[in-house]
C-alpha cells in the first residue's frame, strides 16, 4: 500500500506516521491490492485537522477530525476508516451471498422450466407473479402520458386532489380504460 503523508502548516509526529503505517497494513489484508492512502494535516487556528483517505478499485473511503492531539486524532481516524471498510466488506459479501452465480441460475431456470411442463395449467403464469408498486399522486392527463410513454398493461396512480387510487389498463383490443374504485 502506498502512503503519501501532506503536512500544511504543521509537522506530522513520527509516531503518528508510524501508527498509519501499522494500522494501514493490517487493513491491507482486507483491501485489494493496488489500493493508496493519503493522509493531510492542516494547522488551523486552534489546533490541527487531520483527513485521511484511502482510494481502491472501486471505493475511496475517507474520515476527517479536528482537534489538538494528533495521536488522538489519529486513533479516531483509522477507526472511522476501518470501520467503513469492514461495512464496505460486508456488503459485498452479503451481496454475493444472495446473488446466485450464473451455473446455479441456469440449473434453475431448467428446472422451472420442466416443473412448469409437468404442472397442469390451471391459473395463467402472469397471475402468479405479483408486482409491488407504488401508487404516487398524479393528474389523469400525466398518468396517460406516463402510461403510454412506457407502454405497460397496467398502471396504478393515486388523484392528487381525492386522493382515490386508479388504474389505467390497456385493453385486449389496445384501447385504454381507468378503472376507479367507488
Amino acid at each position: 500500500m502506498n502512503i503519501e503523508f501532506t503536512a500544511r502548516r504543521a509537522r506530522i509526529h513520527i509516531g503518528v506516521k508510524e501508527l498509519f503505517e501499522k494500522k494501514l497494513e493490517k487493513l491491507e489484508k482486507v483491501l485489494p491490492p493496488d489500493v493508496q492512502a493519503h493522509v493531510i494535516l492542516r494547522g488551523e487556528n486552534k489546533g490541527v485537522s487531520l483527513e485521511v483517505t484511502v482510494v481502491g478499485r472501486h471505493r475511496t473511503w475517507t474520515a476527517t477530525e479536528a482537534g489538538v492531539d494528533q495521536e488522538a486524532m489519529a486513533y479516531d481516524v483509522l477507526d472511522r476508516i476501518e470501520a467503513q471498510i469492514r461495512k464496505t466488506k460486508a456488503k459485498v459479501k452479503e451481496g454475493k451471498k444472495r446473488s446466485p452465480s450464473v451455473a446455479k441460475a441456469g440449473k434453475r431456470a431448467a428446472e422451472e422450466a420442466e416443473a412448469e411442463a409437468e404442472a397442469p395449467k390451471s391459473r395463467p403464469a402472469a397471475a402468479l407473479r405479483p408486482e409491488k408498486v407504488v401508487a404516487r399522486p398524479t393528474f389523469e392527463e400525466d398518468a396517460l402520458h406516463k402510461f403510454v410513454k412506457w407502454n405497460r398493461d397496467v398502471m396504478v396512480y393515486r388523484d392528487p386532489s381525492d386522493e382515490t387510487f386508479r388504474v389505467l389498463y390497456r385493453r385486449r383490443d389496445g384501447t385504454i380504460g381507468l378503472l376507479i374504485p367507488t
